[in-house]
């Protein structure tokens, strides 16, 4: 998932307001995303969507993958090429087969069989294939998630592919953007940590360790450790960027090593899946590695001793495709890994498709899937693939309390951490130790022999002429040779409170870091005699209350756009410092929903240590059912975080597996998705278990989250009015030692909302003797019709008030009112050859969106736009797009001089035309046409 560390550092320290943020501050970050001068236009393009053909295919915007074919026998691995077909225009296409399962979806004893009756139905499929004249490269073979095959043929044949025996669909694959690379230690985190760095020493502010820089302590994890949970047997697999392995943290050594156990890159098609500097997701995996089992002398992850397997789907070509993230699941389910994490995602796919498919195959067979929720300041259903996945377990990111550093201590009177940033490429800053401080003159002049022997040397970069041909890392390197056990950096031509980046140039073989200005002098005030550092310590400035542990506003909202209960849960994600590969300076901290799925997956990781048994279904129960629902972000004293955002809430480390060995009651089912309750009473059972020899008295209660209504974009509406939820009998449950019971719950949707408002609460099971509910059982439902919303987007106006939404315009990328337009053929100039719909649409997920043309009878003369399956583009609430026609007619000949209009319609998904109507229309201005 990309992260969002300078707009979250901007959101959580720049902005808090105790408001939901306001559409022109994401009007601002859209643009910045898109690349746009914020002065140009008043409104933004929408990204770009997935597309169909008028015969319905689904089209995605690809990314060739250029694989390595090698044979079938390492699962998920390209299969051997054959000669690709002739001529130019070949199009990459994912068959799926219906004529046998694919491996994990039958038994385990039968998985061999299925394997061979897989092999089987390929074969026959491209026997199939090529007696049909469809000429055709096999790429890929999937076997154990998907039955499937990904070719590579003509665009005319792939029209054809779904006419063949066997083949149940075609899918184009869709794209998954490259996470964005994690920056070192940002300058801003260590100048906030530094700041507050004295008063963070004297309170609960600082780290106490090096479990809580990584950890944190808001899930309960470092007292899970010291139960004695940590991980250990169990294998996570990682799909992302590859893992730095010879990281400290993460084994140390060769590939495989005792942490690191094997895997696959399929980013360039080779057994070694290292996280390489020069790719545009470097360091991605090898920081979430860190947080799921990383340990070193700095750092320790959620599953310290867990094992890991490195699948690379990111490498330098950036984005991936469904082609290369199905073939790391095949073949994770192939060496058996005990978990999956995936922190990456596609915004707008739905809970069916190809990749949540084999997720589900993948869950279904045993193998619990983290997924990251995904990021993006753009409201209600938001949720990425496969997180909408029915099995994948969908995270969504908290902040963090503080921002993290490595620090030292220093022998003056203040007392208080230095913070610094390992820069440079040498060894890692010591975790212990203490040595004296000296500074050395900013030149490239040898020092005497042994002169700084045991000693750290404090230096800058030389100046005037110097510097031409003395670099500082030169500065340094006199320092090494002689004898500076390492080195410390400061760039006085700085602002005082500024950390700088690392210094040029080359590697050196003793630490260095880099410090603010403010702190060189402060070792500089030390009298020479007295200056020493002792290593091992850590800063951590606290964030503001109003955001501190609560949900970040960059985790994208659920639901699903079919209306899935996601995302299950949260965890820290906002701030979370990790390892980094050798090459980007050891350790660095990022944001996102990237860093929240392996924080719970290392939480899974424990879970299954403690119970090797558990299913994904019972993992899930159990992390949910325990969870922390979280007070809402900027203005907690309103109430809790809507569920569409925080799913269950913030996991518990220690109450989930307290569930897991039996020491808790469990639930079932562990949500509960109302759907779209058109006003009527939706009635729930419950059923509680108690694997304990004692009986047990639960009082039930009913908590509810603020409301948030439509549109459904960064402006999110809350609303205090909420929904009601009653229970049969007296509010009680007795549960008999080894003993099960029910409760039945009728929802009420709030009183007096909009249709479309998100509701969503928690039913509390609260044990007789004790003040805080043990178990929480989350539901979430939409007030009234779903198909009421308008799937044009009204925020779009409201925030450019001299547009129109939608509105026909006689060139693309106008912007103005919707106006009647001459399309002229009569003049030389092509500019006004087409006419044009600037649209910006809302609705969640349009089964169907069509661009027509109405001849003056308001016949259809032509569909010059047909697509399926069409997610909002209105995320930030100015996405828009433009819809063109040519001036043809539906045969491709030009259309007769004449007058028309364009009529858009929308075809909502999850139609249900009993209350509201599931189809809506607009229609343009006059069209003039001149011939």
């Amino acid at each position: 998932m990309p992260s969002a560390t300078r707009l979250a550092i901007a959101k959580a320290l720049g902005s808090m307001t105790g408001k939901p943020p306001n559409p022109e501050q994401y009007r601002a970050v859209s643009r910045s995303r898109h690349g746009d001068d914020p002065t140009a236009t008043p409104v933004v393009p929408g990204r770009a969507r997935r597309l169909t053909s008028r015969t319905m295919y689904r089209h995605s915007i690809t990314t060739a993958a250029g694989l390595l074919l090698l044979p079938l026998a390492l699962p998920g691995v390209p299969a051997q090429a054959e000669e690709a077909p002739a001529g130019s225009g070949t199009v990459t296409r994912i068959i799926t087969l219906d004529s046998a399962p694919a491996a994990r979806k039958v038994a385990a004893p039968d998985r061999a069989a299925a394997r061979g009756a897989v092999d089987a139905a390929q074969r026959d499929l491209v026997r199939a294939a090529r007696d049909a004249g469809i000429d055709l490269t096999v790429k890929t073979r999937y076997r154990e998630v998907v039955n499937g095959l990904s070719v590579r043929l003509s665009a005319t044949d792939a029209e054809r592919l779904d006419g063949v025996p066997g083949v149940a669909a075609v899918a184009e694959p869709t794209v998954h953007e490259t996470p964005e690379a994690p920056a070192p230690v940002p300058t801003a985190v260590l100048e906030k940590a530094a700041e507050s760095a004295e008063a963070a020493a004297r309170s609960t502010g600082a780290p106490s360790g090096r479990e809580l820089i990584t950890t944190t302590e808001l899930t309960g994890v470092p007292e899970a450790h010291r139960r004695g949970a940590t991980g250990k047997g169990v294998t996570v697999g990682i799909i992302d960027s590859g893992i730095a392995y010879d990281h400290p943290a993460l084994g140390g050594g060769g590939f495989p090593n005792a942490k690191v156990l094997g895997g696959y890159d399929f980013a360039d098609g080779d057994p070694d899946p290292y996280d390489e500097l020069n790719t545009a997701a470097a360091g991605h995996g090898t920081h979430v590695a860190g947080i799921v089992a990383g340990r070193d002398t700095h750092i320790e992850g959620v599953a310290p001793e867990a094992t890991l397997r490195a699948y690379r789907i990111f490498g330098g070509k950036g984005p991936t495709t469904d082609e290369t993230v199905i073939s790391a699941l095949d073949r994770a389910a192939a060496d058996g890994v005990d978990l999956v994490n995936m922190s990456l995602g596609a915004k707008g796919e739905r809970s069916n498709d190809l990749i949540s498919q084999a997720v589900d195959a993948l869950v279904g067979s045993g193998t619990p899937v983290v997924v990251a929720v995904g990021n993006g300041y753009a409201g209600p259903f938001n949720a990425g693939a496969p997180a909408v996945a029915d099995g994948a377990i969908a995270v969504g990111s908290t902040y963090s309390t503080r921002l993290p550093s490595l620090a030292f201590l220093l022998n003056d009177d203040a007392k208080a951490p230095v913070p610094f940033q390992p820069v440079g490429l040498g060894p890692i800053a010591p975790a212990a130790g203490s040595a004296p401080v000296t500074e050395i003159a900013s030149g490239c002049d040898a020092l005497p022999a042994g002169s700084l022997a045991g000693r750290v040397a404090l230096f800058t970069s030389p100046a005037g002429t110097a510097g031409l041909y003395c670099k500082p890392m030169d500065v340094a390197r006199t320092a090494e040779a002689a004898g500076a056990v390492a080195a410390i950096y400061h760039n006085p031509r700085l602002e005082p409170g500024t950390m700088p980046g690392s210094p040029c140039c080359r590697a050196i073989g003793i630490p260095v870091v880099s410090i603010r200005g403010v702190d060189a002098q402060r070792i500089r005030a030390a009298a020479p005699e007295v200056a020493a550092l002792t290593w091992g310590a850590y800063a951590g400035s606290p964030l503001p209350s109003q955001v501190a542990g609560l949900m970040d506003h960059s985790s994208s909202w659920g639901p699903g756009n079919e209306l899935e209960f996601k995302p299950d849960v949260a965890a820290p994600g906002g701030f979370i410092y990790s390892a980094l590969p050798p090459s980007r300076s050891w350790y660095g901290v990022m944001s996102g929903t990237s860093m929240a799925a392996p924080h719970a997956a290392g939480v899974v990781a424990l879970l299954l240590e403690a119970t090797p048994g558990l299913t994904p279904e019972q993992v899930r129960t159990a992390l949910l059912s325990t969870a922390t629902p979280l007070a809402m972000t900027g203005a907690p004293e309103r109430g809790r975080q809507p569920v569409a955002q925080q799913g269950a809430g913030r996991i518990d480390a220690l109450a989930a597996l307290s569930s897991a060995v039996g020491e808790l009651p469990t639930v079932s089912p562990g949500k509960l998705p109302l759907g779209d309750t058109e006003g009527r009473q939706q009635v729930r059972r419950i059923t509680l278990h108690n694997p304990t020899d004692q009986p047990l008295t639960y009082r039930i209660g009913h908590g509810s989250a603020v409301s948030a209504a439509p549109p459904y974009t960064a402006q999110w509406m809350p609303t205090d009015a909420v929904g009601t939820a009653r229970f049969d009998g007296d509010g009680r449950i007795t549960l008999t030692p080894g003993g099960s019971g029910s409760v039945t719950v009728r929802f009420e949707q709030p009183e007096g909302v909009v249709a479309g408002t998100l509701f969503g609460g928690w039913i509390e099971f609260t044990a007789d003797g004790t003040d805080a509910p043990q178990l929480r059982v989350p539901y979430l439902g939409v007030a009234g019709d779903f198909d009421a919303v308008s799937a044009i987007n009204p925020t779009f106006t409201e925030i450019n008030k001299t547009l129109d939404n939608p509105a026909l315009r006689p060139r693309y990328y106008s912007f103005g009112r919707s106006e009647p337009i001459v399309v002229d053929f009569t003049d030389a100039s092509t500019a006004n050859d087409k006419a044009w719909v600037m649209l910006s649409h809302g609705f969640p997920l349009l089964e169907r969106l069509r661009l027509e043309v109405l001849d003056p009878a308001g016949r259809v003369v032509a569909t010059p736009h047909d697509a399926s399956w069409v997610a909002r583009n209105s995320g930030a609430g100015t996405g828009m797009d433009f819809l063109g026609w040519d001036a043809t007619i539906e045969d491709g000949s030009p259309a007769p001089a004449g007058v028309y209009r364009l009529r858009l319609v929308f075809d909502k998904a999850l139609a249900d035309s009993d209350r509201a109507p599931s189809v809506q229309t607009w229609t343009s201005p006059q069209i003039t046409l001149a011939r």
